[in-house]
């Protein structure tokens, strides 16, 4: 083999793979068909064809025999998997991703690629980091060198940047965990602690998810879906999407046509799931990463303040639960070095370029500038006060849809306020308004459904689409706002802002230049943060027209603490939690903060009975 070869940077996922060269002075990811992910899927078709990627992913529903996934967990294990009516180790499946992987590289590059630089999980052990070198050299790759999923999101995200900084590199992919405590310094990286989990990702989200329909669509049609492989897979492959889509919209409706039958009729699946529900069925998973981020952190020696940047890797972290707690475990923004599925293949052809004598450019990628939210009631009648609830957290990587639940503040209410914010605080003054409209006619409600769902579309080019509909009766608005991430941050924005008054002395022309054109049919309220006084009387919040928040963030978190206690409470003691759990999710519902706050602390004493 060749030693003038290239050397691309691979990695080697559980549900994707990517890889990535450094090309006309950057280092870049490799697309196929107009995509850059590879689903680590192999199979067989019925003739005997051999499949990879897409193609590969499309059968495995209906020949689950002839196709093998998430062959990565099995790596350094000494089996075989059956794929048609052959037996084949880990190694030899996971090269012919690998073999994939390197004629897209030869492909785009022109020339034979026989040379690489993988990437492993963290917490791989030797067993497993040798099974991944056999597999490249399988491929026909000679592997250059193995190194940590970490180390090469760390140095994407430091290209360049020889400061001295200390990281911390959470890593949620479809089927290994990984949290490191990383040091870098003049271009050396040490990873100072690390701690995960090989069998914990994004696919038991999905198998934790598949487990909750299966059960409903037996309690009502008295069928397992999961008895049978062709309709447990396509019951997995819905979840997964589902999952996905939970991670921008607060529920997901979940059908499939004819998945089974009984007594030679045809049975549909139909079942709407909330983000919620989802949340609660893999908060104990969670929690588990979190307890290894506390456990990377003690060893490591670090205290918070001494920790730079909380870097996200894999498309897990994509989760809401997964940023939230990270949020409040590291009281800061967690953000993305570069696209979390794309991260560490980039992160390994920066290494590939540096194993060739060359130093990589910085990688580009655009995020959010700013949080973007809305402007809502916090609290009970007798404690209530006006705040910024972000949408979407500044750092996010671009483009990106998230989508919230509030809630009118009485069931005769004919009206909600949806102001657009942007801004760090949780104080609207320290913030800057960047647009409004108004929910109107909302008479005719049910009762008991008041839930406004609030959704944000920020697009690559800055342009922010916000859209709300109330459930109950189904009254919907949106605006577009142009520029809404604007480069400039918010003292240079009213400056710039200032001087077009002063020069024009034209309001329009103000607004045009902020993004508040005539055609988005609202009032632009850009000076409204200045000198305004947003404290209010309870008896002016009581009536307001504002959404009201869907109860206090602490509330999750110890719902998630209560469903992890019930595997080793007593069963009284599980039975308690469990009627509580119930009792404060339907207070949640009915958005009755004072009993939901009531029995949030009687649920917080007894898990303190109970675990100590």
């Amino acid at each position: 083999m060749s030693s003038d070869s290239p050397i691309v940077g691979i990695d080697l996922g559980t549900t994707n793979s990517v890889v990535a060269a450094f090309i006309d002075g950057q280092v870049q990811v490799i697309e196929a068909d107009g995509t850059s992910l590879l689903p680590s899927i192999v199979g067989k078709t019925i003739d005997g064809k051999l499949v990879t990627g897409y193609e590969a992913r499309n059968q495995l529903a209906a020949f689950p025999d002839l196709t093998v996934a998430s062959i990565k967990r099995k790596m350094g294990q000494d089996v075989r998997v059956k794929m048609g009516d052959g037996e084949f180790s880990p190694q030899e499946i996971s090269a012919i991703v690998l073999r994939t992987l390197r004629d897209r590289a030869a492909a785009k590059l022109g020339c034979p690629v026989t040379r690489a630089v993988i990437t492993v999980p963290a917490f791989f052990d030797e067993h497993q980091r040798q099974a991944t070198r056999e597999a490249g050299e399988l491929a026909g790759l000679t592997v250059e060198r193995i190194i940590n999923e970490p180390t090469a999101a760390s140095l994407v995200y430091c290209a360049g940047d020889d400061s001295m900084k200390n990281l911390v590199v959470y890593d949620l992919g479809g089927g290994t965990f990984d949290v490191s405590v990383v040091r870098m310094e003049q271009g050396v990286i040490e990873v100072l602690t690390s701690k995960g989990d090989t069998q914990l990702g994004g696919d038991d989200f999905d198998f934790l998810l598949m487990g909750f329909v299966a059960r409903a669509f037996q309690s009502e049609h008295d069928v397992d879906l999961l008895a049978d492989n062709r309709s447990r897979w396509r019951l997995l492959q819905a979840c997964e999407k589902a999952k996905c889509t939970l991670s921008s919209e607060t529920s997901v409706r979940i059908t499939e046509e004819f998945i089974a039958e009984k007594n030679g009729s045809p049975l549909n699946l139909d079942i709407t799931v909330s983000r919620q529900e989802y949340e609660d069925l893999i908060a104990a998973l969670v929690e588990k990463t979190i307890s290894c981020v506390d456990q990377a952190m003690n060893d490591s020696g670090m205290t918070l303040d001494r920790i730079d940047d909380l870097i996200l890797v894999g498309g897990s972290t994509r989760t809401p639960l997964v940023q939230r707690r990270l949020r409040e475990e590291f009281q800061r923004e967690p953000r993305w070095a570069v696209n979390p599925d794309l991260a560490v293949a980039l992160g390994a052809a920066t290494q590939a370029a540096i194993q060739n004598g060359v130093t990589p450019g910085p990688v580009l990628v655009d995020v959010a500038t700013h949080s973007l939210g809305i402007e809502a009631i916090k609290g009970d009648y007798l404690n209530r006060r006006l705040m910024f609830c972000p949408v979407i957290h500044r750092n996010s990587p671009l483009p990106a849809r998230y989508e919230e639940t509030f809630y009118t503040g009485h069931e005769e209410q004919e009206a909600a306020e949806i102001n657009v914010w942007q801004g760090e605080s949780e104080n609207l003054a320290h913030n800057r308004s960047i647009g409004e409209f108004r929910l109107e006619g909302l008479t005719g409600a049910s009762d008991s459904d008041r839930r406004i769902l609030v959704r944000f579309d920020l697009s690559l080019d800055g342009t922010l689409s916000v859209s709300a509909r109330h459930s109950g009766s189904g009254v919907h608005h949106s605006i577009q706002i142009q520029n809404a991430t604007s480069r400039l941050d918010s003292n240079e924005r009213q400056a710039a802002t200032d001087r077009i008054r002063e020069m024009f002395g034209d309001d329009e022309l103000i607004d045009s230049l902020t993004g508040y054109g005539d055609s988005n049919d609202f009032t632009a309220t850009i000076d409204r943060q200045t000198g305004s006084d947003f404290s209010a009387s309870r008896a002016d919040l009581a009536g307001s027209p504002l959404p009201h928040m869907a109860g206090d963030a602490k509330v999750p978190q110890l719902l998630s603490r209560a469903q992890s206690a019930l595997a080793s409470a007593a069963r009284e003691d599980a039975d308690e939690i469990r009627q509580l759990i119930d009792s404060i999710q339907s207070a949640i519902e009915n958005n009755d903060n004072e009993l939901e706050s009531s029995l949030a602390t009687e649920l917080e004493d007894l898990l303190f009975y109970v675990t100590g």
